[in-house]
């Protein structure tokens, strides 16, 4: 079935019908237009016979009414006649000869002898003025032809002679010409399927390799596969190919210049993300450091009382402490440290982060809305890093809000993805800022008071589970996070 699905079968079968029928509607015209003219040649016989049986049979009776013949003579003659006829023509079926009345005067069949006829088919030939001919059928189904000829001169009848002549060898040369045509139909159409297969595989081989090569490329996406050369062609087939060959290679060619420039932004990509971080890390690692060597030098270089030498140690103490978070959180950000998948309850690991920051909310006035889903399936999180994002996420929004607000917290599920929004009714963040949220090292807070590395490590923990974390924000209508999780099993790293 498959094979008709092809080029090369759609071909060979649509010829294959064509030659069917065609060959067939011939044959058929051939079978018809011969078993014409046998049955006209055969009836044509059959008149003539008929009229020289007609004429002997007049001249017998003009005799016998001139009274040169007995009526014993007369219907020996007849009997005789009758008998050699039949015996020389296999054909006739019977021979009778009949006065005006439809009395039989003699027959082929002695016992019909002296009976009258008063069918139809008599009638018919007694009234009419010439030879007549019908078509009929004998008892055993036999097809026949019923030729009848008047008896008589001028307006003086003695009757009628009928023959009836079969049409069985007419019938039997029909078939044998009709099995002869579909003989010959059948090995052409065998002949043909040969000759058709063979060019059909000829036409449609090089549309197969073709479509085979295309589908290779398809698969693998790779436009360097290697395919055989096609053999040179002139007709439009050859120029398919020559167009396919040179479609290839300009794929081949662009292909090569998008990946010269996808190297080439990745690599500006990358020089502007080193600017950032080397910037970030700068500014975050200056600030308490100029403070460390302004303390270390008036510790070195003036008299201090021990409260003053107190005061600097611990401000020597706390820039170094900054300087070292600062360190390690762009050492967790760079290194992606491994995570623990477990089935977990996501609306669990949120109870667990809002308890944590239960007081900070209470005391900021803070209104917590939620809108769980209650039939959420066990997620594979590392609750503990999901648990670091919600903190990151509900601190960062409790900070925007200040004092009082609403924090909306919504899970659902959708197809194979658990998505949590955390929403919070604070000023929104500026259109300008929002492509650089999750940016290492991007903070809109005071200098200080953040290292700009929470929501970028945030964005690295959901992508290691296989998730994402995008903001919707309008500035004044506040800012939705939405985290998708897949429900799946995912990948350990």
């Amino acid at each position: 079935m498959r094979f008709f699905l092809g080029v090369q079968g759609k071909f060979v079968l649509i010829a294959s019908l064509c030659i069917f029928i065609f060959a067939g509607f011939g044959g058929y015209l051939i079978i018809k237009r011969e078993e014409k003219l046998y049955t006209e040649d055969t009836i044509h016989q059959a008149k003539i016979i008929a009229e020289i049986s007609g004429v002997i049979f007049t001249n017998a009776l003009v005799y016998k009414e001139l009274g040169l013949v007995e009526n014993v003579g007369l219907t020996d003659y007849l009997d005789y006649y009758v008998s050699d006829m039949m015996h020389k023509d296999k054909r006739i079926i019977y021979l009778v000869v009949l006065d005006p009345d439809g009395k039989v005067l003699s027959h082929s069949n002695i016992r019909e002898y002296g009976k009258k006829y008063t069918d139809p088919v008599t009638q018919k030939a007694l009234r009419a003025e010439n030879l007549t001919v019908q078509r009929l059928k004998t008892v055993d189904g036999i097809d026949m032809v019923d030729v009848a000829t008047p008896l008589k001169i001028s307006t003086k009848s003695w009757g009628v002679c009928r023959i009836g002549f079969s049409l069985e060898e007419v019938n039997k040369g029909v078939n044998a010409l009709r099995n002869e045509i579909i003989s010959m139909v059948s090995l052409m159409l065998i002949g043909s399927l040969v000759v058709i297969g063979f060019s059909g595989k000829a036409f449609a081989t090089p549309l197969v390799n073709l479509a085979k090569t295309m589908d290779r490329i398809t698969e693998k996406g790779n436009l360097d596969i290697q395919y055989p050369e096609p053999s040179r062609r002139y007709d439009e087939i050859g120029r398919l190919q020559a167009s396919f060959s040179w479609m290839i290679s300009r794929l081949r060619e662009a292909n090569r210049e998008k990946m010269k420039t996808m190297d080439l932004m990745c690599q500006t990509e990358k020089m502007a993300t080193v600017g950032n971080l080397a910037a970030g890390v700068a500014h975050e690692i200056n600030n308490p450091l100029g403070g460390v060597i302004l303390c270390f030098k008036n510790f070195t270089e003036t008299d201090m009382d021990e409260k003053s030498r107190k005061m600097h140690i611990e401000v020597i103490n706390s820039g170094l402490l900054k300087i070292q978070n600062t360190v390690q959180g762009l050492l967790d950000f760079a290194r992606k440290t491994p995570i623990a998948i477990a089935p977990s309850s996501i609306s669990s690991i949120l109870d667990e982060s809002l308890r944590l920051v239960d007081s900070l909310l209470a005391k900021k006035g803070i209104t917590v809305v939620k809108e769980l889903c209650a039939d959420m399936p066990l997620v594979p999180v590392d609750s503990d890093k999901i648990e670091q994002v919600f903190l990151n996420i509900i601190i960062n929004a409790v900070h925007a809000m200040g004092e009082e607000g609403t924090l909306f917290f919504a899970s659902r599920r959708e197809g194979g993805m658990c998505l949590v929004s955390i929403t919070d009714t604070g000023p929104g963040i500026d259109p300008e800022v929002l492509p650089r949220i999750f940016d290492p090292f991007f903070t809109t807070k005071e200098p200080g008071k953040g290292t700009g590395l929470g929501l970028a490590v945030c964005k690295s923990i959901i992508e290691q589970h296989g998730g994402r974390i995008e903001v919707v924000s309008e500035k004044g209508n506040g800012a939705r996070f939405i985290i998708s999780l897949p429900i799946r099993e995912t990948e350990k790293t």
